[in-house]
């Protein structure tokens, strides 16, 4: 996934940039310099959160994710405070309250043992401090597309299974369950995405997305040639751009 990654996650650069604004006023790096960033991936937030002036280290447990982000850093003109770590969030290298701030970003989800991962996350975070969940929007993606993926995979015999969450929400929960209180920032940085059919399927098909790897090759073609009929029928062609709602949120979790 790591080639196509940053692609299918675009979003409205001025919603992103605004709720970077957010951030900065609510958790200031001059409190809040030194921050965690698990599953950093490729850089895309982790770069623009450095050059506010936080201080990053981040870990993955991708070396071709690493790569990329490295080679990107080499090739800006500025040197970030960005150090890079090959590691798994369930099993960090780093001691208890080590972190002014967790900053996570799109990471549940590919997580089996998540519940793990979070509980690392507050122990390398100091007590008073902040977890940051960040969604980004559903990118290139067409939510309804792929749910009834799902349906057309299931139909034939094969159920998907998440491998982590399906949602923050059940991250949220989990942490309010443990005594820590949330703080939802949603409905403010909000666009409406315009979205070809094809491309949308074409990410599908090549298997970008984690929903799609464990699929068998035979069910994955015929649930894509349906899928490709029915979004042929629904709006007579696979090049008109569909609009798509979408947002960025944030929540802010903390100790109550």
């Amino acid at each position: 996934m790591a080639d196509l990654y940053d692609e299918t996650r675009v979003f409205d650069q001025g919603c992103f940039d605004a709720a970077l604004d957010w951030l900065v006023d609510r958790f200031p790096p001059q409190r809040f310099s030194n921050v965690f960033y698990p599953g950093i991936g490729t850089g895309r937030v982790a770069i623009p959160l450095a050059e506010k002036g936080y201080r990053i280290t981040g870990v993955d447990i991708s070396a071709k994710m690493l790569a990329l982000l490295e080679r990107r850093l080499r090739q800006m003109e500025q040197t970030l405070p960005i150090s890079l770590h090959k590691a798994d969030v369930t099993e960090l290298p780093f001691g208890t309250a080590t972190f002014d701030m967790v900053f996570a970003v799109h990471l549940f989800y590919f997580i089996g043992n998540w519940q793990k991962a979070v509980d690392e996350m507050m122990r390398v975070l100091e007590n008073d401090r902040p977890l940051i969940l960040m969604h980004t929007g559903t990118g290139a993606e067409m939510p309804f597309l792929n749910e009834r993926y799902r349906e057309l995979c299931s139909g034939q015999g094969f159920v998907i299974k998440d491998v982590g969450v399906k949602s923050n929400r059940e991250v949220v929960e989990y942490l309010e369950k443990g005594g820590y209180h949330a703080e939802w920032i949603r409905d403010r940085w909000q666009w409406t995405s315009h979205i070809r059919p094809d491309i949308a399927l074409e990410y599908i098909r090549s298997r970008a997305y984690s929903f799609t790897v464990s699929v068998p090759d035979e069910v994955h073609s015929e649930a894509l040639n349906r899928l490709e009929s029915e979004v042929m029928q629904q709006f007579g062609g696979l090049e008109i751009a569909v609009e798509v709602p979408n947002q960025i949120y944030l929540v802010v979790v903390s100790h109550r």
